[in-house]
């Protein structure tokens, strides 16, 4: 149920406002009418919210998936194809979709198209959750009268998206945790256990080895220094994460993390795949390509890439050819290069950008099994050495004073 502000007039012509909840607009007039309100105006309320409502609102009714803007784009398509009026169309979606952020949208584009405006238009007042792409493509539908279209390549584009952060949340999720653990185990250890086995052998003044010698030794710093090594380290992150927000912190970590071991290769095959994915769409979707590369680099997310796009749109802009500026591009193979030049004369450039983004989709799960088969065998070592070291460092001197009772 979503809550609701009206303004109307009874049947002796006061005004009458308000708020009350219902599923959508259309059942709020008809309970209206019911009560004799001649309806003149309905919205979104914004109603007052405490603490934990506005937590609850943030992490649930106001999330917004792309598998839920994406079912939306496809129910779209098949709206129109069925001739069913755009508003009323909207008014549907917006009754059922699960986010009360989507809704509000949708309610507040309906409130455009009853004015008058375009549904790009329209779209483009609420940028953060149409994308410039998004919108661009809608508006081509619109002049071309192929709207049904527009919302099918918005579809696959988002499709597309959701699949790729599935991927790289699928990629980094077993070595987080591995990582989250190993650390929360070394804390405890060294804060809560060894510090209870350091005073047993000193008292026994026997010999230690020197396993055991470290462990004690660092159990020691982390109790003693612990709280200034990890103020330390908050004040260093602090200053890291500052940097890395500056242009030039983030275009250096951006260019770097293409060079990563296991993951760098990864990140190049998913940038390439938004890019070739992204640039067939407004492609097809009839967007020139001066103009669709605009639109392509406020999809990205990497600086590096994004000065490298930006170089290609301007030597575009100069009269340079596609094939001859796409060059600067360099995450691009010399292969490909050449695909997307055959490709440009033959006039099918959207299928040389799909051939290469179906090359680097079927790519990536090699890279993903790669990644898994090389970090499992990695973390399972540092575990274990961790685990032997430990267990040198108790038990060692446990036998040698045994040894020294036997003698």
């Amino acid at each position: 149920m979503l809550q609701f502000s009206y303004r109307g007039r009874d049947k002796e012509g006061r005004l009458r406002t308000g708020q009350r909840q219902a599923a959508d607009a259309d059942s709020l007039n008809t309970e209206l009418l019911k009560e004799g309100i001649s309806v003149f105006q309905i919205s979104l309320a914004q109603t007052k919210q405490n603490y934990w409502d506005k937590i609850q609102t943030k992490f649930q009714n106001d999330r917004l998936h792309l598998d839920e803007l994406a079912i939306f784009a496809r129910q779209m398509q098949l709206l129109h194809q069925a001739n069913v009026p755009m508003v009323t169309a909207i008014k549907q979606l917006a009754s059922y979709t699960r986010s009360q952020r989507l809704a509000r949208a949708l309610y507040s584009i309906i409130d455009d198209l009853e004015k008058g405006q375009t549904l790009s238009v329209a779209m483009q007042q609420h940028v953060q959750i149409f994308s410039p792409i998004m919108v661009s493509i809608v508006q081509i539908g619109e002049k071309t009268g192929h709207l049904s279209d527009a919302f099918g390549y918005v579809h696959q584009y988002l499709e597309f998206e959701s699949n790729t952060r599935k991927q790289i949340k699928t990629i980094f999720r077993y070595p987080l945790f591995v990582l989250i653990s190993i650390f929360s185990a070394f804390i405890i250890l060294n804060i809560f256990v060894i510090p209870t086995f350091a005073k047993f052998y000193v008292n026994l003044d026997i010999p230690l080895p020197w396993q055991t010698y470290i462990l004690i030794n660092l159990s020691n710093f982390l109790t003693h220094y612990g709280g200034y090594t990890l103020l330390l380290l908050v004040l260093l992150g602090a200053f890291i994460f500052r940097y890395l927000r500056t242009a030039q912190g983030k275009y250096r970590w951006h260019k770097y993390e293409l060079r990563l071991p296991l993951i760098g290769s990864l990140l190049k095959r998913v940038i390439l795949i938004r890019f070739a994915r992204a640039f067939k769409i407004v492609i097809h979707a009839g967007i020139s390509i001066d103009q669709g590369l605009l639109l392509i680099r406020d999809t990205l997310t990497n600086t590096y890439v994004i000065d490298q796009v930006t170089q290609v749109q301007e030597a575009i802009k100069r009269g340079m050819g596609f094939t001859n500026a796409i060059v600067k591009i360099t995450l691009l193979t010399p292969l490909e290069i050449q695909i997307l030049s055959v490709g440009e004369k033959n006039g099918e450039l959207g299928p040389a950008f799909d051939y290469i983004a179906n090359f680097h989709s079927h790519e990536i799960e090699f890279d993903l099994k790669r990644i898994n088969d090389q970090t499992g065998p990695i973390l399972t070592g540092i575990m274990a050495i961790l685990i032997l070291i430990v267990a040198l460092g108790v038990y060692l001197p446990v036998w040698n004073m045994v040894d020294l009772i036997k003698t």
